[in-house]
């Protein structure tokens, strides 16, 4: 019961982006349009307290100075980076109301993914479907200080693309400031734009499934080889990470749909690239994250953290995937949109996915919270 408002949506949205592909005609492909980034701002900007991170946040933010009262120890008294720190100053500053910052993260990052799929993909609504699918709502309900980063990096891709570095480190650092993670980004700024060789894209797709079907312990003994030269609180994290990881990972739904996800990209990879030279680089993030995904399987906090950014390269291959001249064209238009509409489902059937929107009332804190807390005692 608790999938059926994401399943509603997603039909909502198929049903605009028939319109908006003229297979249907009821209203303007600019209204289509536009009525799908409204429906999804509603839907994300005006939600509950839903999924677990609002645990954290709802209080930082109630009790986050305003920009004026705003002094060092604020700094210091959150664990978060200093960038998103006066960023929500900034806000409350403005609007002094939890949802309301809600709502203004949601506007900020769903116009910067309407840049990304104006530019990049032939659709501006079916790229939000595998948005819906492929952890959209993960990163907008849980991952606060990760979307801005994300945000930053997704801006930045023209001056990736151009090769002009100065705005892309600017735009990037800044990031960092967000969330420490996004340091990734930078690095990459002399990566992702090769043609990667067939044998090396093929290649790490066969290691990484053999170091994550074989369990072989690459990054735990990384890790644990630091020790000889590194501070001795960053080493205890570190470790603490490697033997809190539960290992969990294997052979599931969620393997299957990601490497079959790669070797269909793989396989169109040049078609893809002739179709949009851009593609270079959505590829090469994808690669990344299926790489990542698959050999960080023994520490949770690095699947949980790197994949993540790279995690919007699935909103766009997909698409673009689709529209490609091939005799298995609509083969693979059907199987994306299947497997979108599987991966909504079984994303939001547990019990910190029970929607609610303001509009229409919503659960206290207090009592999603100890929803939440119960269903995690169940599991444990």
């Amino acid at each position: 019961m608790n999938a059926i408002p994401y399943l509603i949506l997603g039909f909502f949205l198929y049903f605009l982006y028939l319109n908006e592909n003229r297979k249907i005609t009821i209203i303007s492909v600019k209204n289509a349009r536009r009525v799908a980034f409204v429906t999804l701002l509603i839907f994300i900007g005006l939600r509950g307290h839903i999924y677990s991170d609002f645990i954290s946040y709802c209080p930082f933010f109630e009790n986050l100075p305003n920009l004026f009262n705003l002094t060092q120890t604020s700094f210091t008294e959150w664990y978060f980076e200093p960038g998103f720190i006066l960023y929500s100053s900034i806000i409350k500053t403005i609007v002094p109301n939890y949802f309301g910052w809600v709502f203004i993260n949601t506007l900020i990052d769903l116009l910067v993914f309407n840049y990304l799929f104006k530019h990049y993909t032939s659709s501006r609504i079916l790229p939000y479907i595998f948005f819906m699918a492929f952890n959209g709502f993960i990163i907008e309900f849980n991952l606060y200080r990760n979307v801005k980063a994300i945000d930053l990096f997704l801006l930045s891709l023209p001056y990736l693309q151009t090769r002009k570095c100065l705005p892309y480190m600017i735009l990037n650092i800044l990031g960092t400031t967000f969330h420490l993670s996004s340091v990734i980004y930078l690095p990459l700024y002399f990566i992702l734009y090769i043609n990667i060789p067939k044998f090396i894209k093929w290649g790490g797709i066969i290691v990484a499934n053999l170091v994550f079907l074989g369990q072989v312990h690459i990054i735990s003994d990384i890790i644990n080889s630091l020790g000889i030269f590194q501070a001795v609180d960053a080493m205890d994290k570190l470790t603490g990470y490697v033997e809190n990881s539960d290992n969990s990972y294997g052979i599931s739904f969620g393997y299957i749909e990601r490497t079959l996800g790669v070797v269909l990209f793989t396989i169109l990879y040049d078609k893809l690239c002739q179709a949009k030279s851009i593609n270079i680089i959505f590829y090469n993030c994808f690669w990344l994250y299926y790489i990542t995904f698959l050999c960080f399987y023994e520490v949770s906090v690095l699947t949980e953290r790197i994949p993540i950014l790279f995690m919007f390269s699935y909103w766009v291959l997909y698409p673009n995937a689709i529209t490609i001249k091939s005799k298995y064209r609509r083969f693979i238009y059907a199987v994306s949109i299947l497997l979108a509409f599987v991966k909504i489902y079984s994303s939001n059937t547990n019990v910190p996915a029970k929607y609610e929107n303001i509009l229409f009332g919503i659960e206290d804190y207090n009592h999603r919270k100890q929803a939440y807390e119960s269903y995690v005692d169940n599991f444990l």
